[in-house]
């Protein structure tokens, strides 16, 4: 069920998304649909193709095949005479505005302040005013509990408290969708918590979210849906409650399975 019952407004839709490199495929045949206020996520072993199709997303990774529409636009193409056609650059950063993307290594400008870092988009992508710009900053640096590092340079943070300043940067950009890319797998285990929890409040407020983990009792605890991918494809995609309580085939029933006892040998 999509979060807080909101009526299954379409905000991602991706068709028969396929993508290669160096002539070897990464996505194969990929369909998948996000709601407004639904939080997905994407499990699978490494390799699977699961960053590549976050980042395909935002065209960050264009993709060779199928389509992607962002609240029904097509991202990266524009279609003539039914076919595909490239898109000019300004349109497709035009476009990637709706999304907020957190990426594994926080990807913070080191020599600017927090605050330097938190306006750079809305004031130069958005074209909003510094001022305005400052206030989206502070309101954002109070949703993941950081206000007291405004001005302080990402080098004086911890890992978890980067990343966080991460998350801030996506919201700063007033985004339709948040796209995480693995945004743990670059922590220290103390630290990993602190990320998960601001995450966990971002659900509480109905945010669209797409993400890729391998927190699988993260994933348990607050996805909507979970999506396995293997090979480049998509093996399940279904509520998280179904997913996790039946698995439907044994490569998964064995993935969640090591992972369950990779979590008990930690402790």
């Amino acid at each position: 069920m999509v979060a807080n019952d909101v009526r299954y407004t379409e905000v991602l839709r991706i068709e028969a998304l396929g993508k290669s490199f160096k002539g070897t495929p990464v996505l194969s045949n990929v369909n998948l649909t996000v709601h407004r206020g639904e939080t997905v996520a994407i499990i699978g072993p490494s390799g699977s193709g699961k960053t590549t199709l976050l980042r395909s997303v935002n065209f960050l990774a264009p993709y060779d095949s199928g389509k992607i529409l962002l609240n029904g636009k097509l991202m990266g193409y524009v279609e003539r005479g039914g076919r595909l056609q490239p898109d000019t650059d300004a349109n497709i950063s035009r476009l990637r505005r709706s999304t907020g993307m957190v990426f594994q290594r926080f990807a913070l400008f080191q020599h600017r302040t927090v605050l330097q870092n938190l306006i750079e988009g809305p004031v130069h992508v958005l074209g909003l005013s510094r001022e305005l710009a400052c206030e989206r900053a502070r309101t954002a640096l109070k949703t993941v509990g950081l206000s007291d590092k405004i001005d302080q340079y990402p080098a004086r943070l911890s890992g978890g408290q980067q990343q966080r300043v991460g998350i801030a940067r996506a919201l700063c950009m007033e985004p339709d969708i948040l796209l995480f890319d693995e945004p743990t797998s670059a922590l220290d285990p103390e630290l990993v918590g602190e990320v998960l929890s601001v995450m966990r409040q971002l659900r509480g407020q109905n945010r669209t979210m797409l993400i890729v983990t391998h927190e699988i009792g993260f994933a348990a605890d607050v996805a909507d849906r979970v999506v396995f991918m293997e090979a480049g494809a998509i093996i399940d995609d279904r509520p998280a409650r179904e997913f996790f309580g039946k698995p439907n085939n044994a490569r998964i029933e064995a993935f969640l399975a090591r992972h369950r006892n990779e979590r008990s040998s930690s402790i």
